[in-house]
């Protein structure tokens, strides 16, 4: 092989990872970038258990677009986590610059002893106070090579 030839092939190696680099930090960033507004609101609530339904919107502001497995909901009450949604195997697709709801996630708290955190949860909410709950949410972001995990956490009040 001809020296030309080897710089050449190198200078091409060389450019290829550069690239290759550049391209994958901007997916990064893109999925950095992702930001979740979670809305809140109680779809039973009884002396059994309560159910609250959560509607998620999602929002892109990069000008990449991606794919994302539907989200994973944990709701947390004084940090102890109450309940969770369905893990569910979906995927959906978030234009460049634009938003996805996803809603009518369901998260089931089931009223186990009375002596749990759950039972001070749903006594304050029967007496109609504001309480302030944490949702965690975690999905994956399919940047097409690689694929990232996402997670946030963010307190959200609801009241009977």
């Amino acid at each position: 092989m001809s020296t030309l030839t080897k710089i050449l092939a190198t200078t091409v190696i060389g450019a290829g990872a550069i690239a290759g680099w550049s391209y994958l930090k901007n997916l990064k960033t893109a999925g950095a970038e992702l930001e979740i507004v979670p809305k809140a609101a109680i779809h039973s609530l009884s002396w059994n258990g309560l159910t609250i339904r959560l509607d998620v919107l999602l929002k892109n502001p990069t000008n990449g677009s991606f794919s994302l497995i539907a989200p994973f909901i944990k709701l947390l009450y004084k940090d102890t986590t109450v309940g969770s949604s369905t893990p569910v195997n979906k995927e959906f697709k978030l234009p460049a610059h634009g938003e996805l709801m996803i809603d009518n996630i369901m998260v089931q708290i089931p009223m186990s002893n009375v002596f749990s955190v759950v039972f001070t949860l749903i006594k304050a909410l029967t007496a109609g106070e504001a309480t302030t709950l944490t949702v965690r949410t975690i999905t994956t972001i399919n940047l097409g090579i690689i694929k990232l995990p996402y997670e946030n956490k963010q307190d959200i009040t609801i009241k009977k």
